[in-house]
């Protein structure tokens, strides 16, 4: 009885040494491969204190080394951003700033996304690919956004990050015609002079 409790005691043991060499060398050599296992389950990341001021961590629970950083303390653009698409989404504040969103696999940079945080700091999803085609841009987002926006993302109306992004691509936006786009830029344009205008011509009546 012995020997074959140490027979199965042995198995396990090597089974538990091949599983850690692989482990190892996918960890080490092919980090790749686990980073698509990390961003699998969004459930698998937990929110840790982030060692930059005003930055936002998360790490994954099991594989450790991996870490997601939103670097919330350098917007790549503050409360200045706009583009066609967002004209599709219910933004009362007009306010909106862009960051990176960065993940890490033991403090090496591995991917880096931009991400758009709108309606003052109300949401906060990706920014989508623009793709220019024949006096068009299609606006999509690509499986990673996603896994990233699922884990990262939030949203006011605690809409998933797919509904969202069903909003941006099935709108009258999308695809955005340059010369309409143009013409509707005109348009504001000439309705923003009408109105300086008109200002003018009171500031001059009250002198």
């Amino acid at each position: 009885m012995s020997d074959v409790l140490n027979a199965i005691v042995a198995l396990v043991g090597i089974i538990l040494g091949f599983a850690g060499v692989a482990l190892t060398f996918i960890t080490f050599f092919a980090p790749g491969t686990i980073q698509k296992l990390a961003l699998k389950n969004p459930k698998s990341w937990a929110r840790v204190p982030s060692q930059v001021p005003g930055n936002t961590t998360y790490r994954h629970r099991i594989y450790s080394g991996f870490t997601i950083d939103v670097d919330f303390s350098e917007p790549v653009s503050d409360n200045d951003y706009f583009e066609p698409w967002m004209d599709a989404l219910y933004r009362p504040d007009q306010r909106a700033a862009s960051y990176y969103v960065t993940l890490f696999f033991n403090g090496l940079p591995m991917d880096r996304l931009l991400f758009l945080q709108y309606d003052g700091t109300r949401n906060f999803i990706p920014a989508p690919i623009p793709r220019h085609v024949e006096g068009k841009i299609y606006y999509s987002f690509s499986p990673e956004q996603r896994k990233f926006a699922d884990i990262v993302g939030y949203d006011y109306f605690d809409r998933s990050f797919s509904e969202v992004a069903d909003i941006i691509t099935t709108s009258r936006y999308n695809p955005l015609f340059l010369s309409t786009y143009d013409d509707d830029l005109n348009e504001r344009l000439e309705s923003l002079n009408n109105s300086i205008n008109a200002f003018k011509s009171k500031f001059y009546d009250l002198k």
